[in-house]
């Protein structure tokens, strides 16, 4: 399923953190981390990537390619398309809950009667299933970090910019699988439509053997 072309573009306008795979190894085999990792496809991308959403993606690069619109067309405009179908369906099906344990530790931090260390301060949040650090000093003020079960960072925190998100390797996996689809589909279609009107071209009349119409 490997396009070339695919992680350049898409890195400049989804969130796909990773900008070089080979071409040589299979897109179903092997997961593409910020790090360079090389890593087998999770149940939980394998099971997100179902047959109905790939004729999603698909039946929207055929629309898309009939408009010339590659993904959502690369504009200030609101997504509506591929990237909103695509994050629609991460958020459901690979993306960790983050609005608890951001909720949990945004209370520890606004909370005026706690003392913070200097250092990591620990924070075990939904009943241990994610962990929390919390540094506080007059550098750089309050920031976080929010870990899930497996130890892999999914949030963070600065004083300067709020809460933000920190793509997981899952995530990763399934915007990369996804962009990858659709590109094939959208490529495909194209070249479908440019064979189409090729053969609907009228024939140039230095291509035809000349006739005479003779009389006597």
């Amino acid at each position: 399923m490997a396009i070339n072309g695919v992680l350049g573009a898409y890195n400049s306008y989804g969130s796909y953190r990773a900008t070089s795979r080979p071409t040589n190894r299979s897109a179903s085999k092997i997961s593409v981390s910020e790090d360079g990792l090389y890593e087998p496809i999770s149940k939980k991308v394998s099971g997100a990537l179902s047959d109905e959403y790939v004729e999603q993606i698909k039946a929207q690069a055929r629309a898309d390619a009939a408009k010339g619109r590659y993904m959502d067309g690369y504009d200030s405009k609101q997504r509506t398309g591929f990237t909103a179908m695509m994050n629609t369906q991460m958020k459901q099906y690979v993306s960790p809950d983050r609005a608890n344990p951001t909720s949990q530790v945004s209370a520890a931090i606004n909370d005026p009667k706690r003392v913070w260390h200097t250092g990591a301060n620990l924070l075990d949040l939904l009943d241990g299933l994610c962990t929390a650090k919390v540094f506080h000093g007059p550098m750089f003020g309050t920031t976080a970090e929010i870990y899930d079960g497996n130890g892999e960072m999914i949030a963070g925190y600065r004083d300067s910019c709020g809460w933000f998100d920190v793509p997981t390797k899952d995530e990763t996996r399934f915007q990369y699988e996804s962009a990858q689809i659709y590109c094939e589909a959208y490529r495909a279609t194209e070249a479908e439509i440019a064979a189409a009107k090729q053969t609907a071209a009228p024939a140039v009349s230095g291509d035809a053997p000349a006739s005479f119409d003779i009389k006597v």
